[in-house]
């Protein structure tokens, strides 16, 4: 068995700069830090945590790991898991990793000594997940499909929720749609994917110049629209928007320029944000089940920490609605 002594040995370091580096304490350099996960990663290295439990084990702790706290999705997210943890006894610690790298986030997790660990954070690659995976520590993925002895997923079906907007717009009479982007992510992914084949299923085009980027960012997409505005020619019938603030974003660019929503142009965002029946016009959006996201991720993880039912990790699909406002109406004859 590989020890953190073989891993010292063989990056050059002490012992206990090899500890600070898989902890993510002390004052360690970039480069170190390099040199140690590589020789990590080449030894296949895993820590003893059964005795760091031992020491700091967070008894009836649970860790929520995600990439950002802002926003209403988050607001929701973190209130379903908190509450859920409240009823069944548990603690609830949220840790925060933006730019924050795959190693950092591994660190992160397993220095925090937490029970079992919710995480939602696409930073962290598939290598890491197989070092978390081997540690045998119950953790929940609500940002991945994925399930094995200790780890279970919950995540929204995106591709159902983009199936029915998309189709929506093509009852109305819509035959050439836009698409807004946001950050490449797992949600993104599986949204314009599902909006690719939704149109190929209708013998409709993808035209790439009416395939926007707007990060999920309201400001970015008020950005890109009003571009694509200023360059003149022709618009698509509708377009859809990975989230709301990008659709929002979209409407005022739109707007400002004098095109009537949903008079010429019919736009549908996801979410269903707090904010989308205030737009002006309400806007029809994607209802993402974001409150039972946080629930069932919390009961699922409680589950796995307990051992209960077949002890064994699950994958669970929630289903997006549709909820229809006054941003779309029949295509223009």
């Amino acid at each position: 068995m590989v020890t953190i002594k073989d891993v010292a040995r063989e990056a050059g370091v002490a012992i206990s700069t090899v500890s600070n580096v898989l902890n993510n304490v002390g004052n360690v350099s970039q480069e170190t830090t390099k040199k140690v996960m590589e020789v990590v990663e080449r030894l296949k290295y895993v820590p003893n945590v059964n005795a760091k439990y031992l020491k700091t084990n967070k008894k009836n702790t649970i860790g929520l790991f995600v990439s950002s706290v802002q926003g209403d999705f988050y607001r929701q997210l973190v209130q379903a898991v908190h509450l859920q943890c409240k009823i069944n006894g548990y603690i609830l610690n949220i840790y925060v990793s933006n730019e924050n790298t795959s190693e950092e986030i591994y660190s992160m997790i397993l220095s925090s000594g937490v029970e079992g660990a919710i995480i939602m954070n696409d930073g962290l690659s598939d290598n890491y997940i197989d070092r978390l995976e081997r540690l045998n520590m119950p953790i929940v993925f609500i940002d991945r499909e994925y399930k094995s002895g200790k780890v279970s997923s919950v995540v929204i079906d995106n591709g159902y929720g983009v199936t029915q907007a998309v189709e929506y717009l093509i009852k109305l009479g819509h035959r050439r749609i836009g698409y807004f982007h946001g950050v490449d992510n797992f949600d993104e992914k599986a949204r314009f994917n599902a909006f690719k084949e939704t149109l190929r299923r209708f013998s409709l085009p993808v035209e790439e110049k009416f395939m926007l980027n707007g990060y999920f960012e309201e400001a970015v997409a008020y950005s890109e629209m009003y571009k694509l505005l200023m360059r003149g020619g022709e618009l698509p019938d509708a377009f859809f928007c990975a989230n709301d603030e990008m659709a929002q974003g979209s409407i005022r660019a739109l707007t400002a320029m004098g095109i009537r929503v949903p008079d010429q142009i019919s736009v549908v965002g996801f979410d269903d944000s707090i904010l989308a029946p205030l737009y002006r016009p309400a806007l029809t959006t994607v209802h993402a089940p974001v409150v039972e996201l946080g629930s069932r991720s919390a009961t699922e993880i409680i589950r796995l920490v307990r051992q209960e039912g077949d002890d064994f990790g699950t994958c669970q699909k929630l289903k997006p609605t549709l909820v229809l406002r006054e941003s779309c109406k029949l295509a223009a004859e």
